[in-house]
């Protein structure tokens, strides 16, 4: 049963190879003997029209004509017959009973019926009656020339009309006359004297205006076909040719193409192959025709084209390679381009694709490719990252280097992506694109040197120093660019350290300066004011008017009150106290407001100082505190004075010093809580970075609370902060009470 099946199998293959070689297309030449079969061919086809269309017209108006004319034949007959009727009725009245005469009526018939002509050329009544089984006619014809016709048997095939009206029936019928020619007549039975009544036409004469007006119609439309087919072949004898001659080139084409192309049905089997198909092939085209195309590809190619066939079939198509085999068992790659046929509703119907040979174009891709990678060795070598950009900003090559600065596995990581969107930071990546695309529409001119960062895979921020080359083409069109890049982060980090140290010892120098200026200040101020203060004591222990002693008390209280100021200055400003030394909360925050609080008074803020009692001393130095303080009241100012310009209830500060208990240490908590502006979520983490500062130039440096913070590091303590904003900003400190130094150190 195998053995059947795949014979029955061959046997098909046979016979569909040889009707897809039947196929195979062959362009009739043009020649004038074809063109004139073709407009012989357009006559006849035109000629059986007309004479149809006129032949069903003339059947249809023909068959109208007789209905309606019988029609009125049978109103004749019927008249008539009601007329003989009523003649025959009277004539029985007037008759006296059992004379047995026959009726006289029939007299008067017969002399009015010699004085009728009929009606049309052929059309008469005829009037019998039947006797001895023959039919008996009672009135002359126009056809005998008014002689009487010979009666006619019953049984006979003639007289039709006349037999029916004799057995009663009425009607109309088709039939033989009394004379065997062929009528159309109406027949009706006369019952009051047992005869019949005929009105009848012959049917020549109801037919001959059709086939005449048939005639007449036939002969102009003949000479019309024959008029439009001069014209048409004269018209169409140029698009004939043209039509031709294209169909000539177009096979010319085809055949004579480089490639080879071949046409495949829905089931994949060859439709049709040109000669170039065949030669790369080496195979004759009745071999190929009606054969499936994966038949001669090797084992490998055969499943990628059964997966290329998936994406053909669904409409869609891409070339590929394919490697086809030999006769002689050797393989020929070839490049296939293929294209799907589809129906108008998008059916897949089969497919065309043309094939080339590649083998020289392997040799050439094999040695553009150790070109390529011998280049690739030469840039990987290289101390900086190298990249190459196209005009869309893909990334087309990278070296090594620049693979391991970006923190990339490798190479195929990069290539192809876009080069902003995946190495350039976000906050400038916009700014970066549109220079590239100014440069490469050349509406600007390239900076050969610049700097810019660029983001790692982990997103990390690198310093690249780039040096930039612009790629042209033959015609000068900018087609990308060659950048070459040296990582600077550490080198910039270095820089920007030494700048921040640099600005750090310039402050503790202007901090200096203004210590030793402010300790001359103060010792100047120190005795005259002391003067003042003894003077008023002496004027207020010396009179008794009440008023003026108020006025030295007054003296006094704002003389010790600037006393206690130039103490905290001089205080502040000398060298011995940086010595570690046990020191209160509240002492240290009494020193700070004694240099502050008048300007908060002046401002309208309302300050509210909560420190818990029995707080243990901090072992510290004082002054540094007292910095760290002085700056976080000084910002809680300005930020109050920022939102709230005048008076308002809620223009509040509030210091608040408590012990707590952490990790088995105890601690000192100052918290510093303001009500201004808050500050934005997006720069709280900058906060404490040396020269970043919200305000403007001449109004901060940015390094009140780099300096604070690194204070309160040094004190084994933490300086957090937490902001909503427009609500509150709470500055926190926590200092260690025990933090391992020793007093006086």
């Amino acid at each position: 049963m195998v053995a059947d099946r795949a014979s029955a199998s061959m046997q098909a293959r046979g016979r569909l190879s040889e009707e897809a070689a039947n196929l195979q297309p062959r362009i009739v030449p043009y020649s004038g003997r074809t063109e004139w079969m073709r407009v012989l061919l357009l006559i006849a086809v035109l000629a059986v029209i007309v004479l149809g269309t006129t032949t069903l017209t003339t059947i249809l108006l023909y068959s109208t004509a007789i209905k309606e004319q019988g029609e009125r034949l049978l109103e004749m007959a019927q008249s008539q017959a009601r007329t003989i009727e009523a003649i025959a009725r009277q004539d029985s009245y007037h008759l006296e009973p059992g004379t047995g005469d026959a009726p006289n009526f029939l007299d008067v018939l017969i002399d009015a019926h010699a004085q009728y002509k009929g009606f049309g050329e052929t059309g008469e009544f005829t009037l019998a009656k039947m006797d001895a089984g023959q039919i008996i006619f009672l009135l002359s014809h126009r056809h005998y020339d008014l002689d009487y016709p010979e009666p006619v048997p019953m049984d006979s095939d003639w007289a039709e009309p006349m037999r029916r009206a004799l057995q009663g029936e009425t009607g109309t019928v088709i039939g033989l006359d009394y004379r065997g020619v062929p009528v159309l007549a109406a027949f009706e039975p006369v019952s009051e004297a047992s005869l019949g009544i005929v009105a009848k036409i012959d049917l020549a004469e109801i037919r001959a205006p059709y086939v005449a007006a048939a005639l007449k119609t036939l002969v102009p439309a003949l000479a019309t076909i024959l008029l439009g087919a001069f014209l048409f072949t004269r018209i169409t004898r140029p698009i004939v040719r043209r039509v031709a001659e294209s169909q000539q080139l177009y096979q010319d084409l085809v055949e004579t193409m480089h490639d080879g192309l071949g046409i495949q049905d829905e089931h994949g089997l060859l439709q049709y192959v040109n000669d170039q198909y065949c030669n790369i092939l080496e195979r004759r085209r009745e071999e190929l025709i009606g054969s499936p195309t994966e038949q001669f590809m090797t084992p490998e190619s055969k499943a990628q084209f059964e997966q290329e066939m998936v994406h053909r079939r669904s409409g869609t198509s891409s070339s590929y390679e394919v490697a086809f085999t030999l006769p002689d068992g050797s393989e020929v790659a070839t490049l296939v381009s293929p294209q799907p046929i589809l129906d108008a509703r998008g059916v897949f119907q089969g497919s065309f694709a043309t094939i080339s040979r590649i083998a020289h174009l392997k040799e050439i891709e094999l040695a553009l490719r150790e070109e390529k990678e011998q280049a690739q060795r030469y840039l990987d070598i290289a101390g900086v990252m190298f990249a190459v950009l196209d005009v869309q900003g893909k990334i087309v090559l990278i070296n090594k280097k620049g693979v391991d600065i970006l923190g990339y596995d490798g190479y195929s990581d990069l290539l192809g992506r876009d080069w902003f969107e995946t190495c350039v930071p976000s906050d400038s990546r916009e700014m970066v694109r549109g220079v590239f695309r100014q440069i490469m529409s050349e509406e600007m001119v390239p900076v050969e040197h610049f700097e810019n960062p660029v983001i790692t895979r982990a997103g990390n921020t690198r310093v690249i120093s780039w040096h930039n080359t612009i790629l042209k083409d033959a015609d000068g069109i900018p087609t990308g660019t060659l950048s070459s890049g040296e990582d600077i982060t550490e080198q910039r980090q270095a820089e920007k350290e030494r700048l921040e140290m640099e600005s750090l010892l310039r402050q503790g120098q202007k901090l200096e300066s203004i210590g030793t200026l402010a300790s001359g200040v103060a010792h100047e101020i120190n005795n005259p004011l002391t003067g003042i203060i003894n003077y008023a004591q002496l004027i207020h222990d010396r009179i008794e008017d009440s008023k003026l002693k108020e006025f030295a008390l007054g003296i006094i209280e704002e003389g010790n009150r600037v006393a206690a100021i130039v103490k905290s200055l001089l205080s502040f400003s000398r060298q011995e106290n940086e010595r570690h030394s046990p020191a209160s909360m509240a002492g240290i925050i009494d020193a700070t407001l004694n240099l502050i609080g008048s300007n908060l008074r002046k401002d309208q803020i309302q300050l509210t100082v909560d420190v818990a009692p029995g707080l243990p001393l901090l072992k510290c130095r004082s002054q540094q505190l007292q910095q760290v303080l002085l700056n976080l009241l000084t910002n809680a100012r300005d930020a109050l004075n920022e939102r709230y310009p005048e008076f308002h209830e809620d223009k509040t500060l509030r210091i608040t010093v408590q012990q707590l208990e952490r990790d088995g240490r105890s601690w000192i908590r100052t918290v510093v809580e303001d009500h201004g502006n808050g500050i934005a979520p997006d720069i709280v983490e900058r906060i404490f970075d040396p020269f970043f500062s919200t305000k403007p130039r001449e109004r901060g440096t940015g390094l009140g609370l780099s300096v604070s913070y690194g204070l309160v590091r040094d004190h084994h303590g933490q300086l957090i902060v937490e902001s909503v904003p427009n609500a509150t900003t709470r500055f926190i400190m926590d200092l260690p009470v025990e933090n391992g130094w020793s007093v006086n150190a």
